[in-house]
């Protein structure tokens, strides 16, 4: 580097000359070529011979086995091992982070590359009909970090009637106040934020995009209109708009891997294995109790043995799977499958989600140019487009509906030009006609994107799986609009941002709805074109959960308090799906939360010294 011009950045301590700039410019425009033509898996093809292989090795013993290296199962397998005498394994079954997945607003891209499962839903009846095969996506992270390795970044913890709401549901001990000190231990907060909400000095970075974008005062400006105020939505009141909140640090993405990881596989009683997919957890049938678990690597398949616990942080799809392919779950479909039943528990019964509304896009009288190498050297500086996630600038969040009236049943998040979000559109299977008539005609230069996202859904979904072989994939229902009052809520939700875009803020810059090519049977903007819009241009927002909820009665929940599997010793499962009501934020930050705070019931139960 000795032949070109250095520039000793001091904040974020990097380097930059001509061939930092070449380096990320090559590797960006390859990346990107890449996501788009690759082609995402339909099953676990990868791991076939290997999962069909009768001869197993011996991988040896361990105090705890961590199934999953994701946003919660980092965070796990980082506290567990802070105890020098306990010897720990982590399994993941993807591969590592990359430098392209830590710029932040390649995000759309992650999400059709070898990062991602490639889920997606049955076909369904009542939503994702202007998709191919009436299938919503079900995006779900291959990666150490997991999904907080490609999701959108946003710190985004809830309301604190969704944490005092699953005390009602009989989890004592997860209130949130009883919460609250693990989201703080978490937190390294570089937003100037509520006082006692916040945390200094924890090893995930929460900060705002920086520079402050230029268009982010339309959006603040016009909610004032409209008589919202400006909040910190994780802090004393939910209700209002904000800057977004993001996992960020120097500019690149702070992954539960990176933020927590990184440093604890330094550690020599943590073992890290990539490319590993579990297929099974040993229980010993006459005590009900885990012994360890059976995985697939390198076409080889191996035993490993737990003296304590098998720890299961698949995510809300994964970890029911393999509960299931190992015995637990609904007796009957687990006998129909001809799988033996360890234990009869609701497993996959329920599945949470946030359905969100692709419908509302506006074009402006902006026009924002992109010049890639001068991203790229801001990016260096840790601040700029390419260091915001998908260039996403603010949120709201917005009361409706039969909820307690501090509490969002909306969330709208504001997406300006240039903003690489735009291409997510691409990855939600969208049909060609639709595509054509609609997504194909936003134009990133000058548009702008409100995702409307409905947070608690009345709709249930469920999650079964295909087959008794760990080769196929579950079947996801969503079951998005199955409610009428999620119709109600949504519309209520449109029409909201239909009067925002009408503020004088707005009117400035011209901001005129993208026509919307379904349901011209229906008078214009009338409820039944809404309801019709909604049912074809509703998706899937990533945050599944509640499919191994916790709760006092293994007839409706599949965990405990402590998160314990009902019925099976040392088992426990610790990640989205053990949430068991809606939420009002994004369960990345609630699944480090969960982790923090089982370490420590996991601590207190063994003992640290």
């Amino acid at each position: 580097m000795n032949c070109c011009l250095l520039t000793i950045l001091s904040l974020a301590g990097i380097v930059e000359c001509s061939l930092t700039v070449d380096y990320y410019e090559k590797l960006i425009n390859e990346d990107v070529a890449r996501s788009q033509r690759f082609v995402l898996p339909l099953d676990n093809s990868a791991f076939k011979k290997g999962a069909q292989s009768e001869e197993i090795h011996d991988f040896g013993s361990y105090d705890f086995i961590v199934v999953g290296a994701g946003s919660s199962g980092a965070v796990l397998a980082t506290r567990l091992s802070e105890v020098p005498r306990w010897k720990i394994l982590l399994l993941e079954a993807g591969g590592e982070e990359t430098d392209f997945s830590r710029i932040p607003s390649m995000v759309p891209y992650l999400q059709t590359s070898p990062m991602e499962w490639g889920y997606l839903s049955t076909p369904q009846n009542k939503s994702c009909l202007g998709t191919k095969n009436r299938r919503c996506t079900a995006s779900r992270s291959r990666s150490i970090g997991g999904c907080s390795a490609h999701n959108a970044l946003l710190y985004v913890r809830g309301n604190p009637h969704d944490y005092d709401n699953w005390v009602r549901l009989g989890n004592p001990g997860w209130s949130f106040d009883e919460v609250l000190p693990y989201f703080i231990k978490s937190e390294n907060s570089q937003i100037d934020g509520d006082e006692g909400y916040h945390g200094k000095g924890g090893f995930w970075n929460v900060q705002r995009a920086l520079p402050v974008s230029p268009y982010l005062d339309n959006f603040i400006e016009g909610n004032k209109e409209l008589g919202r105020e400006v909040v910190d939505y994780n802090g004393r009141q939910q209700l209002g708009v904000s800057q977004l909140q993001v996992n960020v640090k120097h500019g690149k993405r702070q992954s539960t891997g990176t933020a927590f990881l990184d440093n604890a596989r330094q550690r020599a009683n943590l073992k890290v294995v990539t490319g590993a997919l579990v297929v099974q957890i040993v229980i010993d049938e006459s005590t009900k109790s885990a012994r360890g678990v059976v995985f697939v690597k390198d076409d080889t398949k191996f035993s490993a043995n737990a003296s304590k616990e098998v720890i299961v942080s698949g995510g809300a799809f994964n970890s029911p799977q393999l509960l299931m392919l190992s015995g637990i779950g609904p007796k009957e479909h687990l006998r129909d499958l001809g799988i033996e039943v360890i234990q009869d528990l609701p497993v996959g019964k329920i599945l949470l989600n946030h359905p969100y509304f692709l419908g509302l896009t506006f074009r402006t009288n902006l026009t924002v140019k992109t010049d890639l190498k001068e991203d790229i050297r801001q990016y260096l500086r840790g601040v700029g487009p390419l260091a915001n996630p998908a260039n996403c600038d603010g949120v709201g969040f917005l009361h409706a509906g039969d909820i307690p009236k501090t509490v969002p049943m909306l969330e709208y998040v504001y997406v300006p030009p240039k903003s690489t979000l735009l291409t997510t559109f691409h990855n939600l299977q969208v049909d060609d006609e639709l595509l054509k008539n609609y997504f194909d005609k936003i134009d990133p230069a000058t548009d702008i994107v409100l995702s409307l996202v409905l947070l608690h859904e009345k709709s249930r979904g469920s999650l079964t799986l295909k087959s008794n072989s760990p080769v196929d994939f579950p079947n996801i229902d969503y079951n998005f609009l199955d409610a009428p009052e999620d119709v109600d809520n949504f519309i209520e939700g449109i029409e909201f941002v239909l009067k925002l875009m009408r503020t004088k803020a707005f009117r400035e810059i011209d901001a005129t709805l993208l026509e919307i090519p379904v349901c011209g049977d229906f008078q214009r903007f009338s409820r039944s074109f809404w309801e019709c819009a909604l049912r074809q241009m509703t998706n899937a927002f990533y945050h599944s959960c509640g499919t191994t909820p916790m709760g006092p009665n293994k007839t409706t929940s599949v965990v405990d308090t402590n998160l314990k599997v009902h019925g099976i010793d040392n088992l426990r499962v610790v990640d989205a799906g053990v949430i068991p009501s809606t939420l009002s934020g994004h369960p990345n930050a609630p699944c480090v939360m969960i982790a923090e705070k089982i370490s420590d019931v996991i601590k207190n139960t063994y003992g640290t010294t």
